[in-house]
């Protein structure tokens, strides 16, 4: 392996594996802090040293999905969408920053500006994180899984046959999200829900692969039949983005142990 990619794989894997939390299972791992590191949809770094995130370009694979249903049309207003995260995102930030360190005493759990601007911060990286999940796991062949997922998902529900139908189930019964992730403290795997970009966090686990559910991302080619769509998703997996991502959940898992 090169030193370019050496590096590379270090940084998605300090990204990817350092949390969880408030998107549930962010693509990247999030992280309360202007300055903390965060990867872009090609897995480069996506803001520089000011704190500012910048949208990154549709990986080219993503346009291949129009052969199973999936248009380019919905991309690129999905694309859009997450501009507007990527937006959101910095103008949170800018206004933490100039609140400086807050006065708990202005704190209130009802309603008060840090508060509004904490949890909003959440919704909003949230939205650029599990797109950026999204993203990176589709303009794939789909099919039967390849790699060392496909053992693991046999392992934790069965068959892959299983696993499609908890997935399907689970992004059904969703109104924004359906994850699985890698769950480095017992090593399992699980197909989590979600309601929205930061609904129910569950720390310690890795994403490897997010399916959206919201109406924006499917409506258009497929009107109200989302179970179409899921159908459709399973055809375009990008297996090989999901094992890179398994391959970070077991260094993260590793290093945990430590």
């Amino acid at each position: 392996m090169s030193q370019d990619n050496n590096s590379l794989d270090r940084r998605r894997f300090l990204t990817l594996g350092a949390t969880a939390g408030a998107s549930v299972i962010a693509a990247t791992g999030l992280a309360d802090n202007a300055h903390a590191s965060s990867l872009s949809i090609d897995g480069t770094p996506s803001r520089g040293n000011t704190g500012m995130m910048t949208a990154k370009p549709l990986p080219e694979k993503v346009y291949t999905t129009e052969a199973a249903g999936i248009s380019k049309k919905t991309h690129m207003a999905h694309y859009t969408l997450y501009q507007g995260y990527v937006k959101k995102v910095n103008e949170i930030r800018d206004a933490l920053g100039k609140i400086g360190v807050p006065d708990p005493a202005k704190a209130n759990a009802t309603f008060s500006e840090i508060r509004e601007l904490k949890v909003e911060y959440t919704f909003a990286l949230g939205g650029v994180k599990n797109h950026e999940l999204y993203f990176n796991v589709i303009g794939g062949k789909g099919g039967d899984p390849t790699g060392a997922i496909a053992g693991l998902l046999d392992q934790a529900f069965g068959s892959f046959a299983n696993w499609k139908a908890d997935l399907k189930a689970t992004g059904m019964a969703a109104r924004g999200w359906a994850w699985l992730a890698h769950d480095y403290t017992d090593g399992s795997l699980f197909n989590y829900i979600g309601d929205a970009q930061n609904s129910y966090p569950v720390w310690n686990a890795t994403p490897l692969l997010g399916l959206d559910v919201y109406e924006h991302a499917y409506f258009v080619d497929f009107g109200t039949k989302r179970a179409d769509y899921i159908d459709a998703f399973f055809k375009v997996i990008d297996w090989d983005a999901v094992n890179a991502n398994l391959k970070i959940a077991v260094a993260v898992a590793e290093a945990a142990k430590k």
